[in-house]
């Protein structure tokens, strides 16, 4: 685990984007933890979203229960993802 302060993140963001990857990188502002740079991988987008935004199963639940859906492929798709 690493403990960076903003500016030095933002000035050397493509490193610490490498370091992600073996360890979550928290970022401070005025000394206090404000982010956490976490690797994920393509396959764990669905389950990262279901585990921390509300809004993501809100419209999942709303999806779901409109008549026809919308498959996941079709959804990401329309939003170019």
């Amino acid at each position: 685990m690493k403990v960076e302060p903003m500016g030095k993140v933002r000035n050397n963001f493509g490193k610490y984007l490498a370091v992600c990857e073996d360890e979550p990188v928290f970022v401070t502002k005025n000394g206090k933890i404000a982010a956490v740079i976490e690797h994920i991988e393509d396959s764990e987008i669905e389950d990262f979203l279901l585990e921390r935004s509300s809004r993501f199963r809100r419209m999942l639940s709303r999806a779901k229960s409109e008549k026809g859906g919308m498959s996941l492929k079709k959804y990401r798709t329309s939003r170019g993802v």
